[in-house]
């Protein structure tokens, strides 16, 4: 986003300031975070990144629908459990890259956006080696691990295969999440969308091609979202570094810097853990709904997969509450933060909506999408009507985990974390669905329990007025 005033002085739309090498950096003109109205600004962010999280969405979704009708309900449980550690995998480098977004957000309003590089390098060579690590531990431990979580005997060959695929593409995650986290914080929502574009396209053509026609089945989706991670890490460099010269590879030094690498970890690390803990808790609720056989393993999958859908707008507003909080909050702007967090909710609410009233009217032909199956349609109807009530809080969560990330009190939502994953979710899933008439719907009730223990600690902590004290030192 544009700022007031750099340290040469210059104008609000287009920014250019040396920093101690002399390197010249320029910041075009963005949605401006900091001044003018947030309802018009935090709208021009949030649409790319509820686009980008569409398309991120479709192209995950597309493997359930392709598989789902090429490979029937054995491929959708070998994605659906598989997805589930990859999706850990995700979580932990969405929560360690949130340090660079509010950073980043932190340094930008504070006027120092002449450090982003040096965080940039820094984020780079610690996230390739924790990537590298887990590359290993995964693709060797694969086996015991879905064994470990009961996963259908029929599906476990394909499960494996697509585990060990998807893995291979964790450094390319990690470092594209390097980029996108600092490009989110300092506003740039546009790169991260066209790139999610080209690489959603990819990965359709290349399902179709390799699932649909060649007959692959969980393996070749697994290729597919493989290719496509590949082809957005390596054009996310060139296509920032182009636009904002503090981001260009020439002009960092990829070595990690202890002061920066901590301020980073101290925000993204306990988000790491809250993300880590809540997938593991989905992994765990997973393993109760494998009790049930392969058709409850399909229903899972197709209503999580729906559900990634259902609050996308949530996820994508967070976003956009980070960094606007994050800004006003090295700015010292402490009401324009917490209204921030307001017109997020206001933005992302209507989605929600939408989809809990379809999945309430209309469930069986919500998950027709996923799956013909009559037994999955059958068995899935009654669990998307109880699961959808999550749908409306955890966009409500999303959007008040924003202006506490964005403050840099990660260790509150980390709380939350603890509490509602293993003490409401895990805990009430278990109990309903062995100890209740409920069985496998018990499960689902579970769901929208979590994510409202958040939302009641959350509101407690902002209203104490705590979290403006910002936690990260600039």
């Amino acid at each position: 986003m544009p700022i007031r005033n750099c340290h040469t002085g210059c104008s609000m739309l287009k920014c250019s300031g040396t920093n101690k090498k002399g390197d010249v950096m320029k910041l075009a003109k963005k949605p401006d975070l900091l001044h003018g109205s947030l309802w018009k600004s935090m709208l021009v962010f949030s649409i790319p990144l509820i686009i980008t999280n569409l398309l991120q969405a479709i192209y995950n979704i597309v493997d359930m629908i392709i598989v789902g009708q090429f490979a029937g309900a054995t491929g959708l449980a070998a994605v659906g459990n598989g997805g589930q550690v990859t999706m850990l995998i995700l979580a932990i480098v969405m929560g360690l890259s949130n340090g660079g977004v509010v950073l980043a957000a932190q340094l930008l309003g504070a006027k120092k956006s002449f450090q982003i590089s040096n965080v940039m390098g820094t984020m780079c060579v610690a996230f390739f080696c924790v990537a590298i690590a887990i590359t290993v531990v995964v693709f060797a431990l694969a086996k015991p691990l879905l064994h470990a979580m009961d996963t259908p005997p029929e599906a476990y060959a394909q499960t494996v295969n697509y585990l060990r695929i998807c893995v291979i593409g964790t450094v390319f995650i990690y470092l594209y999440n390097v980029m996108a986290a600092l490009l989110r914080g300092i506003g740039e929502s546009m790169i991260p969308m066209l790139l999610i574009i080209i690489t959603a396209v990819l990965n359709i053509v290349l399902d179709l091609i390799l699932v649909g026609v060649c007959d692959m089945n969980a393996t070749g989706a697994a290729i597919a979202t493989l290719i496509a991670q590949i082809v957005c890490c390596v054009l996310v460099f060139p296509l920032a570094g182009r636009k904002y010269d503090f981001l260009n590879l020439k002009n960092v030094r990829l070595r990690v810097q202890k002061n920066l690498l901590k301020s980073v970890m101290k925000i993204g690390l306990p988000q790491a853990i809250q993300f880590t803990l809540t997938n593991i808790s989905f992994i765990l609720v997973l393993v109760l709904v494998n009790h049930y056989g392969n058709t409850a393993a399909a229903v899972s999958a197709s209503v999580t997969r729906l559900s990634s859908f259902a609050v996308l707008a949530g996820q994508a507003v967070m976003g956009a509450i980070i960094a606007t909080s994050g800004q006003n909050i090295g700015a010292g702007e402490y009401k324009r933060a917490q209204k921030g967090m307001l017109v997020g909710i206001v933005y992302a609410l209507p989605l929600a909506v939408v989809f809990f009233l379809l999945s309430e009217f209309i469930p069986q032909t919500m998950l027709h999408i996923f799956t013909t199956d009559p037994a999955v349609l059958a068995m899935g109807g009654p669990y998307l009507r109880i699961f959808a009530w999550s749908f409306l809080i955890e966009t409500v969560m999303f959007c008040l985990f924003g202006l506490l990330i964005g403050a840099g009190y990660t260790h509150v939502t980390l709380s939350c974390a603890i509490i509602n994953a293993f003490a409401v979710r895990y805990a009430l899933a278990r109990i309903l669905s062995t100890l209740t008439p409920l069985g496998f719907l018990g499960i689902a009730l579970a769901y929208p329990f979590a994510p409202l223990c958040s939302c009641i600690i959350c509101v407690t902590f902002i209203l104490t007025g705590r979290w403006k004290k910002s936690r990260v030192d600039l």
